[in-house]
């Protein structure tokens, strides 16, 4: 025997899970036989004769008769000495009596859901004393309610047809007094160890019980406006109940049913009438109250499946209700415009109708046209994740709700809209945007469906004038309105919507908070000193940017990272600056910060190692060229290959020019000389900024100065040297010459330059981007690659591709790819016509147009 125990023990586990997936199955099948005997078309028949303040209180009132089995739990947990919290306590309580109700089995589904929810951390023979105890007193308050309803059969004056049950309730009313001998007789731990407070609760809890069981079958009845004897009433109730739990039969289905009906029927009650009874006493006290169990129960359930699997199915589940939401938004409010503007279609054609989960027959054109719109207006904040989409979106909801309750119910409309409600409000979490940043990808989806719908209703409208000549010529049957005053109305309703969806984004949009910060030049400095930085890590210093600044847990800024704003794209210029450990906690935290202020960053021209970390959080990646580095050591001219390199070395020499690097601060005699240089040079063009400097005194004063002077001593050319930060890697930021210089100014300015930073010790040169250099050529590239060349082909006006990486080839020793990489929620067209947008944008525009890395660091002409 103690083996067998042994095996029982060991296999616990196993068991439980065939009980909870037995009770689930159990249940289905149980709804399904409910749903059989319930006609959902009677229904609405029979609420539309109900007042709907009556329908709302027969809710409440199944409701409240459901709420005293809580008790029992309560009772069995101080039986137990454990507290639970009270919110799980009811939940768990309610979730298992409803279950009860419908799955039946004289009680013994609780019993073991029961021992499931409070049971796992007590010794299991204490939790079967518990339970036994519960169990013997669950009917105590039917047995009660049976000698009350023998009394009235035997000394009452009842219908014949329920006298014939006094066997039936004789039998009943016997359980209680049977049950309270034995447990006051009896010494065992199972039955007889009650003590008195505990056999009193349960005795008032049973009756309560049953007292919520009749008291709303005839407030219902009352509701409905059903005279009711109670001497005949309630004996035939209880009889029922009685028979349909020794039967135990779920949900005393069947048995009850067919005895109410006969019985009803025999006093005088017509049988329409007792049918429509039972099937509200059904909705109300069983299923209604389930729906709500069963949510707690997926709740409870969806909680232990968390702690189990690390969270991962409520974020699965929540994002697909969540997209669920967003297409059901969509397609309903569409529907709903279609069916108004083209009411006929949905009668024609059987499978356009088949589609619709709001089809109306009685509301008018005006209320049709707002309620489709209002749905695509509300589903827009719903799918961009905004939190104050979520109450005007309930408020949809309910008001939709209310309006087919009181105007034209449906149980197929109800039945969606609260499926509707419930996955909205369960998708709850995955509203957490604090504004909405209305993206051109949201125009571009919500302009195309509201266009498109409101041109259907105009070319209606113009289809129904009575100069169209479609009478001649009906094409187009269900095109045709019932008159000009309804089309009329509707087309009032799409303006009244422009207004409300103009009203509703700017409530969405809030205040429009802005991510980063200027500049501080003292925090910057600093971080760099302290941490290094890169090739790009000085543009910050134009002042046309914004920072974000990573602080690490002893609240130390250890990161950097600069970015421009164009709509909602926050495109961050080259990769970050600072301590390279902290690289992957600080793009985490600018990345859901953006996120939760509704901006989706862009990583421009960003490095292999930036790329792999940002495709874990779902990004996407295009190659957009590669960087050319010179191995400054190993540079020399010596060798065909550089023969007209030394030409030029060698002409310049010469010539007597000289190659000098300045060091700051500059006079103001020399900072005119070098603007008249880059006058010079720009001729008619405008300065263009964020990623390639332009001409600042004071961000020229920070850095040294390479020039290349003629033989009088003027400067013909220069090149701001970047400080990056480091003693591996030099560079330099704008480079200009007069058009008095000769050919090859840049040549001599660049060599200089490799042979000046190889004496300064550091490693290799980064003479830039060659754009699009081998991307999107192919016709295997990315589809996003070969978009990117196609907007770059034909948007960029000033860069000879091509040429530009025949130049840097000469001198470059390696060639290190860069990348670009963006949100999947963004559409690559708008990623790089943002880019080219900003890449273009004088730098007088700036301050209108936020900008992004241009693509050329260095630009010049030859």
């Amino acid at each position: 025997m103690k083996r067998v125990m042994q095996w029982f023990k060991e296999r616990t586990s196993y068991f439980k899970t065939i009980f909870i997936f037995s009770v689930i199955i159990i249940i289905l099948r149980e709804l399904l036989s409910i749903s059989k005997t319930i006609s959902f078309s009677q229904l609405g028949i029979i609420f539309q004769d109900i007042p709907f303040w009556k329908i709302m209180l027969m809710l409440v009132i199944g409701l409240i008769a459901v709420l005293p089995m809580i008790g029992y739990d309560v009772i069995l947990n101080n039986i137990l000495q454990q507290k639970p919290k009270k919110l799980f306590l009811f939940e768990s309580s309610w979730m298992i009596n409803t279950i009860n109700n419908i799955a039946g089995f004289g009680g013994l589904i609780s019993i073991g859901l029961r021992s499931e929810f409070y049971g796992k951390e007590k010794d299991g023979k204490k939790v079967v004393q518990a339970l036994s105890k519960i169990l013997l007193f669950l009917m105590s308050g039917l047995s009660i309610y049976s000698f009350i309803a023998f009394l009235l059969v035997i000394f009452g004056h009842t219908n014949e047809y329920i006298q014939q049950y006094w066997i039936w309730l004789i039998g009943g009313g016997l359980y209680f007094p049977i049950v309270l001998l034995v447990s006051l007789l009896r010494k065992d731990e199972y039955i007889g160890d009650i003590d008195r407070p505990t056999r009193a609760g349960l005795i008032f809890t049973s009756f309560l019980e049953w007292t919520g069981v009749l008291s709303s079958f005839l407030l219902i009845g009352l509701l409905m406006g059903v005279k009711i004897d109670l001497l005949q009433v309630v004996p035939l109730f209880i009889a029922a109940s009685v028979i349909g739990i020794v039967s135990m039969v779920p949900g005393e289905l069947g048995s009850f049913d067919l005895l109410m009906i006969i019985g009803l029927s025999a006093i005088g009650i017509s049988r329409e009438v007792v049918v429509a009874w039972i099937l509200l006493y059904r909705l109300f006290y069983y299923i209604i109250p389930f729906l709500i169990g069963a949510l707690f129960f997926m709740k409870n359930l969806s909680h232990t499946l968390n702690k189990r699997y690390s969270y991962i199915p409520r974020e699965l589940s929540t994002a697909f209700a969540h997209k669920c939401v967003v297409f059901l938004m969509y397609f309903s409010g569409i529907m709903v415009v279609l069916s108004a503007t083209i009411p006929e279609a949905f009668i024609e054609l059987t499978w356009l109708k088949q589609l619709n989960p709001l089809s109306f027959r009685i509301i008018t054109q005006l209320p049709a046209i707002l309620l489709g719109f209002l749905l695509l207006i509300t589903g827009r904040g719903i799918a961009a994740r905004v939190k104050r989409a979520y109450l005007p979106t309930i408020g949809l909801i309910v008001i939709t709700l209310v309006y087919t309750f009181v105007k034209d119910f449906s149980w197929g409309v109800s039945f969606f809209l609260g499926l509707l409600l419930v996955i909205i409000v369960f998708s709850k979490r995955q509203l957490y945007r604090e504004q909405l940043v209305y993206s051109w990808e949201m125009v571009t989806i919500d302009g195309a469906i509201f266009l498109a719908l409101t041109i259907l209703y105009i070319v209606i409208g113009v289809y129904n004038l009575p100069t169209f000549p479609h009478h001649k010529h009906r094409f187009i049957s269900f095109f045709l309105f019932p008159s000009e005053k309804i089309w009329f109305s509707g087309l009032l309703g799409i303006l009244l919507v422009t207004l409300f969806s103009y009203l509703f984004i700017r409530y969405l949009e809030g205040k429009r908070y802005k991510l980063g910060h200027s500049l501080d030049e003292n925090r910057v400095l600093t971080l760099l000193t302290s941490y290094g930085g890169n090739t790009d890590s000085q543009l910050i210093f134009l002042k046309d940017k914004d920072m974000y600044i990573y602080q690490n847990s002893d609240q130390e800024d250890t990161v950097l990272l600069q970015f421009k704003t164009l709509n909602n794209k926050c495109i961050v210029m080259g990769d970050p600056s600072g301590k390279k450990e902290d690289f992957s906690e600080a793009i985490e935290q600018f990345i859901n910060e953006a996120d939760r202020w509704g901006y989706l960053p862009v990583f421009y021209e960003v490095s292999e190692e930036i790329v792999m970390f940002l495709h874990e959080f779902g990004y996407d990646f295009i190659k957009m060229g590669e960087e050319a580095h010179v191995d400054l050591p190993n540079f020399t001219l010596s060798g065909k290959k550089m023969k007209s390199e030394r030409a030029v070395m060698n002409r310049f020499t010469k010539e007597g020019y000289l190659f000098e690097v300045l060091q700051p601060p500059f006079s103001t005699e020399l900072m005119t000389e070098l603007k008249q240089v880059s006058d010079d040079w720009l001729g008619s063009r405008k300065e263009k900024g964020f990623s390639l400097g332009f001409f600042s005194e004071e961000y020229l004063q920070r850095a040294q100065i390479a020039v290349a002077k003629d033989q009088e001593g003027a400067i013909i050319a220069f090149a701001n040297i970047m400080p990056t930060y480091t003693k591996e890697e030099g560079t330099i930021d704008l480079m200009r010459y007069s058009k008095k210089a000769p050919s090859g100014v840049m040549d001599y300015l660049f060599i200089s330059l490799f042979n000046y930073m190889r004496d300064e010790g550091l490693t290799y040169f980064n003479l830039g981007m060659a754009p699009l250099s081998n991307v999107g050529t192919s016709r295997k590239s990315f589809i996003q690659e070969r978009v990117a060349y196609l907007v770059y082909e034909f948007g960029s006006r000033f860069y000879s591709f091509q040429g530009l990486r025949d130049y840097k080839e000469k001198y470059a020793a390696r060639w290190v790819p860069r990348y670009t990489l963006y949100s999947r929620e963004s559409f690559i067209a708008y990623v790089m016509i943002a880019l080219l947008i900003i890449d273009n944008a004088p730098i007088e525009k700036q301050n209108k147009v936020h900008g992004v890395r241009r693509i050329l660091r260095n630009r010049y002409q030859r």
